[in-house]
């Protein structure tokens, strides 16, 4: 699953994360991502980007995600009257580390900046 933030006056424009992700940046900003959707009127704007360049100055302080590597349980399974191995299920989680959420809050932050040049709104679903 992920969330698109993207700019109402030119939807082209638009940034593209995970619900984890998202939900670590946009609430960095003070918004509220648990809807799964929501919108950023355009008188909204000035005070997001400066709490975006206040997140940005405390990144440090900003919750991170370690990455994680785990694999489900090995089994021998009879397939055709012959023992098999049958592995688990491997799910690698990347998690964001202190670049990535600075990479993310600097990309929403010149989105919302171009959205208040084009005086749009901003939708995020």
């Amino acid at each position: 699953m992920s969330i698109t933030i993207r700019i109402d006056q030119q939807p082209e424009t638009e940034v593209n994360y995970s619900n984890r992700n998202a939900a670590i940046v946009l609430g960095a900003l003070g918004i509220d991502t648990s809807e799964g959707y929501g919108e950023i009127d355009f008188a909204e704007l000035p005070r997001l980007r400066q709490r975006a360049i206040r997140a940005l100055h405390q990144a440090w302080g900003i919750q991170t995600v370690a990455p994680t590597d785990e694999s489900g349980p090995t089994r021998i399974v009879e397939i055709d009257g012959q023992p098999t191995i049958q592995r688990g299920v491997r799910v690698i989680d990347p998690g964001i580390d202190q670049e990535g959420v600075v990479r993310r809050l600097k990309e929403v932050f010149h989105l919302l900046a171009v959205a208040h040049e084009l005086r749009s709104g901003v939708t995020w679903c």
